[in-house]
């Protein structure tokens, strides 16, 4: 049940940064200008989300990191 839970909290996420690349796609089409600000929001979001990865795993003693296997992500 709480893999499934995982799994549904994932595919959330993934619809909502896909969301997001569409909206910063469209933006940045529209007008260049934006390109600076949206990659600023862009750079702050990932910011926090390996800030609080690191966090989470300083709080589990856990190194999430490496649950990932970054060469088979393409």
């Amino acid at each position: 049940m709480e893999e499934q839970s995982v799994d549904f909290h994932l595919r959330q996420a993934l619809s909502h940064l896909d969301a997001a690349l569409d909206k910063s796609i469209r933006l940045i089409h529209d007008n260049q200008e934006e390109k600076q600000i949206v990659g600023s929001k862009w750079e702050k979001f990932l910011g926090e989300f390996f800030g609080m990865v690191r966090e989470k795993g300083k709080q589990s003693k856990m190194n999430l990191l490496t649950w990932i296997s970054f060469p088979r992500i393409r």
